[in-house]
């Protein structure tokens, strides 16, 4: 492939490998060509490609990419995509080009935990003209060692000048921990490949002077880097930024990633009918991060539903009880192993929840001496003030 001029032609590889190296069957010359390209749909007949995997740039069995009527050219992961040998239903293999993961994340303004500056000197904006949710995301070569440094399913926040006006445009998230190398970009050589979670475009950009986010000074910490947020020493309110970026993308959700604003936004409404003075407005964001991940209510209304009647509506620190005070089957539910604090999707049992009054839940969320007291703890701790 390297000595023919691409696209190439079977017949071309053919003839160049007999001129080379003698008479060589024609049938092993084509079968070794299915083997090796990416997109053929019967590459998965031989052994080589007899299990479920995602191409590689680096692999020897993805060397090409098949461009149709006969002829392939060399297999660019940044130009044609990741292809994806994977399991039917049936059992069987089969050969497509991988999107999306089969279970979608639920994100949050939790998972923004990035920030990067982007730049097309030549076009006047970034990634504006995309086609396709799944691209490259380009680093200078000097932040080659940082470029893996955002993990699958974190987002990133793009930063950029768009006719002159710096501007928000994209919410991101890396698809897998694969450093990609183009070799055709020189000062921005190295890439990630990533996900569009939400993107503004060029009539729709968020103007950074419209947020909060513009009484931060953005020259010290986005020349191309990808920026951890919470390093950043002059970011005070980071929940809040975070919520407000949130909702100024609330419009621009690619479809496929609706359902995370729709569920979060769900989420706060919860929080606010069970916690009326966690308000957003007024910033408490902090109370409520361990609402912010995906969870599932109606195992708390069990939870509730299950006390109610077996007459232990009552906190399981203090054990105050709205119904004897008030009159009221009203509780708050506390989940004893942090929501927040887990990297993924977790299963939730009852046992894992703990009914607790407004003041409770309250202590229980906030550090004492740098940490978090457990159910136990906070109840000890109340016993041994009272004495």
């Amino acid at each position: 492939m390297d000595h023919l001029q691409s696209p190439v032609s079977y017949s071309d590889i053919r003839n160049y490998i007999n001129e080379k190296w003698g008479d060589v069957n024609k049938n092993t010359i084509i079968a070794q060509i299915i083997v090796l390209t990416v997109n053929h749909k019967s590459r998965i007949h031989y052994p080589e490609n007899q299990k479920p995997r995602l191409s590689k740039a680096d692999s020897k069995y993805d060397l090409l990419y098949y461009l149709g009527r006969g002829k392939v050219e060399k297999y660019n992961s940044i130009l044609h995509g990741v292809w994806e040998i994977y399991q039917t239903t049936n059992n069987s293999l089969a050969i497509r080009e991988y999107h999306e993961e089969k279970e979608s994340k639920v994100y949050t303004p939790a998972d923004i935990r990035w920030i990067k500056n982007v730049t097309n000197s030549e076009a006047g904006e970034a990634y504006l003209d995309l086609t396709k949710n799944i691209f490259p995301l380009h680093f200078p070569e000097k932040h080659k060692s940082n470029a893996l440094s955002p993990k699958v399913g974190e987002i990133i926040l793009l930063y950029q000048k768009v006719d002159s006006i710096p501007a928000f445009t994209h919410l991101v998230s890396p698809i897998d921990d694969e450093l990609l190398d183009d070799a055709e970009r020189p000062r921005f050589r190295y890439a990630r490949r990533v996900k569009i979670i939400a993107k503004a475009d060029k009539s729709n950009f968020i103007p950074v002077v419209d947020t909060s986010w513009r009484k931060l000074k953005f020259g010290g910490f986005t020349q191309g880097n990808a920026c951890q947020l919470d390093h950043i020493a002059q970011i005070r309110n980071l929940d809040e930024l975070k919520l407000e970026i949130w909702h100024f993308f609330s419009e621009y959700f690619i479809p496929t990633e609706r359902k995370s604003f729709d569920v979060f936004e769900t989420m706060l409404q919860s929080v606010d009918l069970d916690v009326p003075e966690l308000s957003v407005n007024e910033g408490k964001l902090k109370l409520i991060t361990h609402y912010i991940k995906e969870r599932n209510p109606i195992i708390v209304r069990e939870k509730k539903k299950q006390a109610i009647q077996n007459n232990i509506l009552y906190c399981e620190v203090c054990s105050f009880s709205f119904k004897g005070t008030y009159d009221a089957e009203y509780i708050e539910c506390h989940h004893i192993n942090p929501i927040s604090e887990s990297n993924g999707e977790i299963e939730t049992m009852l046992s894992d929840l703990a009914l607790v009054c407004a003041n409770c839940h309250r202590m229980l969320h906030k550090m004492h001496n740098n940490r978090y007291l457990t159910i136990e703890q906070l109840r000890e701790r109340m016993i041994s003030l009272r004495k």
